[in-house]
């Protein structure tokens, strides 16, 4: 421990740039000393005193020569940060920008700095060695690596640990040792304060957002950076890390015991591509130390999915949920991992698919400047797999963790998209766990939904890179006014009219929305339906909605709504398009009008009297404002059936509804006759309605009693 100790005493001054962070109660609350720990996990015989180690292996880089060799893309690359790597210089700030803000941590000690590992690993030369070598000189000159409130545990901290330790372990054998020593000792004295700070909660003055629950991308990054800086130097002599690594194994299986097992982000595909790397390093990190099985995880050969079904190829935004600015985006290095979902699996249609939406997104700007690939295709990946069809993948996919489905008609750039969502804030695996570390009264555990919003039963509709109804933004405020679902007035669903989503505090959020029915055909056909009307803070018996998805010919939706005698307000079923106009009101047909000037017709019936608007409207967005306008179709607070039907292939049909007892006759006309449909309500909060269509005589698509939306399954991967 005198090493430590020596360690600690030179890095306790306190600089006068950073005076506002309470250094030393913070400080204080680190031990002198770890508890003795002899039941800790070692690393695998074969990694001792081997580097490199951590996110690579000598048999990695020969494999990885290979490729690079088999490979013009991953040529490019490896050229590309070699070249880079030898004329690199490590900033000359002080304070370092890493150390004062999350942003270039993530950008640079994230997202540039590992280049440099892989770059030496790939051709060591002394002008790469040097460019590492100041990096860390630089890193160690530092007292702290975030020197912020959250001191040394934030997720600039955990980004800047894990860059030194990759860079240390990568050129582990040619750095001199006495500079080694001196590396491998700091990176103790950063594991030992963002583990007390951060994950033992022992940091003052501030909020203990990110270790509540073991989904935030928050709590991954810092696994990460924990991860690789214990492992580089477990095996350092007079550097005691047994606790650390006893900690850092529980934490990484408790992380990945509730992960979903596709992988899937309750957050929205934004966030799935920014917190996936963190995840996957840290499983490989971990694997390649104690032998865990971690990065087999089936999550990880199945996040792709999500990426793949939210993204529209004719302008490569995206139509997600959460917090996605559903802008174009541009292929980076957190893309990258989602080739190892592939990777692990071997699915050549899933790689072929990743290579193609990877070319569309690497396609030139409006400026005309070159998108180059990322160093870590090195890292995920793999050339060998070809043979692949991404026309192959299956058009429609259903997310059962989040209560969400994607259904499109192809996979070119004029494909007509639809998505669908009606999941508890959270998703299914982050709720089980919640109930599982529920307190001695039974009340649930807090969770992170900060990043959800109040959107149950909500709907997107686009077609090539028009958003006919949009799906939102990275919302300032969560208001469920501006999703494609209900309101009551203004007022929407439970927690929404907040910056960021809070959990209910009590009871089971599963309960208040949830997937009923779910019906695939084999040609492409599908029904999904929701309920949410315990969302509406007991002012909604029933919120039923019924999405019928006939590739080709039409898109229908049906609303069973019931309102309370707490309801006093109108109900109003909205839709936010980005134009519009009433063609026919009293047949309730309408249009969407697009920018491009693209038109979507679509008719709404109701079986009660509506009063129907197209009112102008703003979305508060984070990284950009959406100005809109919203169809809006409201009437007192009274049991109401709506039924909505969308031409987006313009086949010019039409619709045309009759009671019948209980049940709703719909007729959809159009160019090839009639389809009749009966809709017959749900018997009770569960149990799907029944709606059977008939084309021509015969049988179209029908959703029973007994088509329950499947049920997200939780496991332990371990």
């Amino acid at each position: 421990m005198r090493l430590l100790l020596s360690s600690l005493a030179l890095l306790l001054a306190v600089p006068a740039f950073a005076a506002k962070v309470d250094y030393e109660s913070n400080l204080s609350q680190i031990p002198a000393a770890d508890p003795a720990t002899p039941d800790a996990p070692a690393l695998l015989p074969a990694m001792k005193g081997i580097h490199p180690r951590l996110l690579f292996t000598a048999q990695d880089v020969a494999k990885m020569k290979a490729n690079v060799a088999a490979s013009p893309l991953l040529k490019q690359t490896a050229d590309k940060i070699i070249a880079d790597s030898k004329r690199y210089r490590a900033p000359k700030e002080n304070p370092l920008p890493m150390v004062m803000n999350d942003t270039p941590a993530l950008a640079q000690a994230s997202g540039q700095w590992p280049s440099l590992a892989y770059a030496y690993a790939l051709e060591p030369n002394p002008q790469t060695l040097e460019a590492i070598s100041n990096v860390l000189s630089r890193m160690l000159e530092q007292p702290y690596w975030a020197d912020t409130v959250e001191l040394d545990a934030n997720m600039g901290a955990a980004c800047n640990m894990f860059a030194v330790a990759v860079l240390f372990d990568a050129a582990y054998a040619d750095l001199n040792p006495q500079f080694r020593r001196q590396v491998a000792e700091r990176l103790l004295v950063q594991s030992r304060r963002m583990f007390y700070l951060g994950h033992k909660q022992l940091a003052k003055g501030v909020v203990k957002y990110w270790q509540q629950d073991p989904a935030p991308n928050h709590r991954w990054y810092r696994l990460r950076g924990l991860a690789a800086a214990v492992l580089a130097i477990a095996d350092e002599p007079g550097l005691d890390t047994a606790y650390l690594r006893k900690e850092l194994k529980a934490e990484a299986e408790f992380i990945m015991k509730w992960y979903p097992e596709e992988g899937d982000c309750h957050e929205g595909s934004g966030y799935q591509q920014f917190g996936l790397r963190s995840l996957y390093d840290a499983a490989v990190i971990l694997d390649n130390g104690f032998g865990t099985k971690m990065a087999r995880h089936p999550g990880f050969a199945a996040t792709w999915k999500q990426q793949l079904y939210y993204w529209v190829p004719a302008d490569n935004s995206l139509v997600s949920f959460g917090d996605a600015q559903n802008a174009t985006l541009r292929f980076h290095y957190d893309d990258a991992p989602f080739f190892a979902g592939p990777r692990l699996s071997r699915d050549a249609n899933a790689q072929a698919a990743l290579q193609r939406r990877m070319e569309l997104m690497m396609v030139p700007g409006a400026d005309g400047r070159p998108v180059l690939p990322p160093w870590t295709l090195l890292a995920y990946y793999d050339p060998t797999l070809t043979g692949g069809d991404y026309r192959a993948i299956p058009t429609t996919h259903l997310f059962p963790d989040l209560g969400a489905a994607s259904f499109r008609d192809s996979w070119e750039k004029d494909a007509v998209i639809f998505t669908f969502k009606c999941g508890p804030y959270g998703g299914q695996a982050l709720n089980a766990y919640r109930h599982a570390y529920a307190d001695d009264k039974g009340k649930p555990h807090y969770v992170n939904v900060a990043h959800d919003d109040p959107d149950a039963n909500a709907f997107s509709l686009t077609v090539g890179a028009d958003k006919i109804f949009h799906p939102g933004v990275y919302s300032t405020h969560k208001l469920t006014r501006d999703n494609n679902t209900l309101t009551i007035g203004t007022e929407g669903q439970i927690m929404d009219d907040d910056e960021w989503t809070q959990p209910v505090a009590d009871g089971d959020m599963r309960e208040l929305s949830y997937l009923t029915g779910w019906k695939q055909d084999a040609q492409g056909r599908a029904i999904i339906e929701g309920e949410t009307g315990p969302a509406y803070r007991g002012k909604l018996d029933r919120f039923r909605r019924t999405a019928v998805w006939l590739p080709g010919d039409y898109i229908l939706l049906l609303d069973d709504v019931r309102p309370t005698a707490a309801a006093k307000e109108p109900l109003t079923w909205r839709g936010l398009i980005p134009d519009g106009r009433f063609v026919k009101a009293e047949e309730g047909r309408a249009k969407v009008v697009a920018a491009s000037g693209r038109e979507v017709p679509l008719q709404f019936l109701a079986d009660r009297p509506v009063n129907a608007a197209l009112d102008d409207w703003f979305v508060g967005g984070r990284w950009g404002h959406l100005l809109a306008r919203q169809f809006q179709f409201s009437l007192a607070p009274e049991p109401v059936r709506f039924a909505v039907l969308i031409d987006p292939w313009k086949r010019g049909v039409s619709l045309a509804t009759k009671p019948d007892g209980d049940a709703l006759l719909l007729a959809v006309t159009g160019p090839a006759g009639t389809d009749l449909w009966k809709w017959s309500p749900a018997t009770d909060a569960k149990t799907p309605s029944a709606l059977a269509g008939v084309r021509n005589g015969r049988p179209l698509i029908a959703l029973t009693s007994a088509d329950k939306a499947p049920a997200a399954h939780v496991a332990d991967h371990r």
